[in-house]
């Protein structure tokens, strides 16, 4: 079983169950050749701290070990209680060309030796083969997926996912592994992409097998063991990793660090603070196998520890885009993201700890800003006016630094106020929702972005219906506002920020529901900002200061289920969970039956009966894929729970 307790992009920072305890994931598998151990499984555990390890069954099954093995189980043979995977000798395949072992042979002796995770035997699929041949590979994968699911008994099953570089064999293939009955799933035949860098075709074998995944269970990709690919190949989703590269590296002299390999005869020193490159002077490390295999797994180690970090602390996206400047390849594989926002954002949290901050131009194309960008053109409406002013990009928020020149121009040009910000048009009512309002941007920036920013704003001025729209730049532009659009605006900044971001945060129309009836604010003595929303004497709504988002309330909630059909923004559960939901249960995955598709984790979320009554407002903390998946965790935090109606009571 697997469960995830944070989460950044697609990466968690997850429990994965096994006969030998749990691992925390992302985790590191170092690779433990049977044959030629250069660190003891012994030292794995009590130095490295490794939670698990993976071995090689054929090679296990057809070497001087075997009757050991059996007679010992692989734990015990090893000298390590932690969890063992055991892999199947498709990757001897690739290097050899063929394997003398059948999938139902190898899938029995990796049960008799105890396996926590045997995988099958599946076909690798080279980058190099064609469609024809790729199809036949992923067909007879599918096919032994089948037969070590019959056979596997008790022991977890890593299934693999083949298709080479053919993305809907791919999810294809993704699509029926998963479905079967395996613990793990593995995406195989990448070795030749990342031996050759070809980080790009990464990208895209991942997120294809991504889309066709049961996102339920943990992803293992294959044979990515460098420091360099594991912040990018967790943010797709990649929960294991295996590496047999600190011991390969090692035999060749050679060093690894987060940024890249580098020939230990070349260095004076390391710059590592890692226990061996502490201890020994660079000399000694250069002629030293063992000591440059430890320096490498330390190197493995803290990757790992730092991609969690990352994830807990929600800067995921930035420590790989400050990666992806150590190799062009790396870069460009980061640019090709953008090309799959689509489905990426629909993992991609409505908020983070902390500041957005600016890495590159890259930055703007984040699933968190395409949301944006996206939901501004699909719930924003823009208020009636002559004109657009449009502001240059300020400081932030943009409504403290612009509140003199919108005094000025409104009093005198009936015009409506968007900043051309460096992520794309910001309405100044919706300048405080996050990260317009938290993101760190240099002063000066590279023509790539302003020239995105640009495209951006253009694709929503487009269809925002102003007649024309002028560029702020000073008393010369407010002469010409008020010859084109004479007039003046008296504006309710409270109220158009409540209404813009209600609908901005809940769909066109929220606003209206939401707000129909007497209003009135509670006023933050502290910033003057507006932090509960009372209608006609019920409190339906608190803004929250860190994101400039709205906190739900069950009479929010309320009008919310009246006015918007099913299935928008609920969740509904099962018959069963219904009264203890009302008491202010959270609402576990197991129990939901449906959920609507558009609901993103941390939006706020209607959990409803199988009849659609209402019965509490929640956080959602995944989105529907994930609730319908998971049969372990939680899906929403109830904020509060709703009592049924007097008419729904039994008699």
């Amino acid at each position: 079983m697997f469960e995830f307790r944070e989460r950044d992009g697609l990466a968690r920072i997850g429990t994965m169950e096994t006969r030998h305890g749990r691992v925390t994931t992302p985790a590191l598998l170092p690779v433990v050749n049977p044959n030629r151990p250069i660190i003891p499984p012994t030292d794995l555990a009590n130095r490295f701290h490794a939670e698990i390890l993976i071995t090689n069954a054929y090679i296990l099954g057809r070497g001087p070990h075997r009757d050991s093995v059996l007679r010992q189980g692989v734990h015990e043979f090893l000298g390590f209680s932690g969890a063992v995977m055991t892999d199947s000798g498709a990757f001897q395949s690739h290097v050899y060309g063929d394997v003398n072992v059948t999938n139902a042979e190898v899938i029995d002796f990796q049960k008799r030796i105890g396996a926590d995770l045997g995988t099958m035997l599946d076909v690798f699929s080279e980058p190099s083969h064609d469609r024809a041949r790729a199809t036949k590979d992923v067909d007879e994968t599918i096919r032994r997926a089948r037969e070590a699911d019959s056979l596997r008994e008790d022991m977890a099953l890593v299934g693999a996912v083949q298709g080479g570089l053919h993305t809907d064999l791919r999810e294809r293939c993704a699509q029926e592994v998963s479905t079967l009955g395996v613990s793990v799933c593995a995406i195989g035949g990448v070795v030749p992409l990342l031996e050759s860098y070809r980080f790009q075709d990464l990208v895209r074998v991942i997120i294809a097998s991504k889309k066709g995944l049961d996102p339920s269970k943990p992803v293992h990709l294959f044979g990515a063991g460098h420091p360099l690919v594991f912040p990018l190949a967790a943010l797709l989703g990649c929960d294991l990793f295996d590496s047999a590269s600190y011991a390969k590296y090692a035999r060749d002299g050679r060093m690894l660090f987060s940024d890249g390999t580098r020939h230990a005869a070349e260095l004076r020193e390391s710059g590592c603070p890692c226990p061996v490159c502490s201890d020994h002077p660079m000399k000694d490390i250069s002629q030293n196998e063992t000591l440059l295999a430890e320096h490498n797994l330390h190197v493995c180690f803290a990757a790992i520890r730092e991609v969690r970090r990352a994830i807990a602390h929600g800067d995921l996206w930035e420590l790989v885009e400050r990666r992806a400047r150590a190799h062009p390849a790396l870069l460009v594989s980061l640019r090709e993201l953008r090309l799959h926002n689509e489905f990426l954002e629909e993992f991609e949290p409505v908020d983070r700890r902390g500041a957005l901050y600016y890495v590159g131009p890259e930055t703007a194309h984040r699933p968190i800003l395409h949301r944006f960008r996206h939901r501004l053109l699909e719930r924003y409406q823009s208020p009636p006016a002559k004109g657009l002013l449009v502001l240059p990009e300020h400081r932030r928020p943009f409504m403290e630094g612009y509140a003199p020149v919108l005094a000025r121009v409104m009093a005198s040009a009936d015009v409506h106020a968007v900043v051309k910000s460096i992520w794309g048009p910001v309405p100044v009512e919706l300048d405080q929702v996050w990260p317009m309002a938290q993101s760190v941007v240099p002063d000066s920036l590279e023509l790539e972005s302003l020239e995105a920013a640009d495209v951006f704003f253009r694709e929503w001025a487009a269809g925002a219906g102003y007649p024309f729209g002028l560029l702020w730049e000073g008393d010369s532009s407010l002469e010409e506002l008020r010859a084109r659009a004479p007039g003046n605006r008296t504006v309710d900044w409270n109220a158009s920020r409540v209404r813009a971001t209600a609908d901005y945060q809940f769909g066109r129309g929220a606003a209206e529901a939401l707000l129909r009836g007497t209003i009135s604010y509670v006023i933050s003595k502290n910033t003057g900002k507006v932090r509960n929303v009372v209608v006609d004497g019920d409190h339906v709504l608190s803004l929250r200061a860190e994101d400039g988002l709205f906190t739900l309330k069950a009479a929010g909630a309320q009008r919310l289920h009246g006015a918007f059909q099913a299935p928008r923004l609920r969740v509904v559960i099962e018959s069963d969970a219904v009264p203890f939901v009302r008491e202010g249960k959270n609402v576990f995955a197991k129990f939901v039956r449906e959920a609507d598709p558009e609901l993103r984790p941390g939006d706020e979320s209607l959990v409803v009966s199988p009849d659609d009554e209402l019965c509490a407002v929640a956080q959602s903390s995944m989105n529907r894929r994930e609730m319908l998946a998971f049969k372990r965790g939680v899906a929403a935090h109830v904020r509060e729970g709703v009592p049924p109606l007097p008419s729904a009571l039994p008699h």
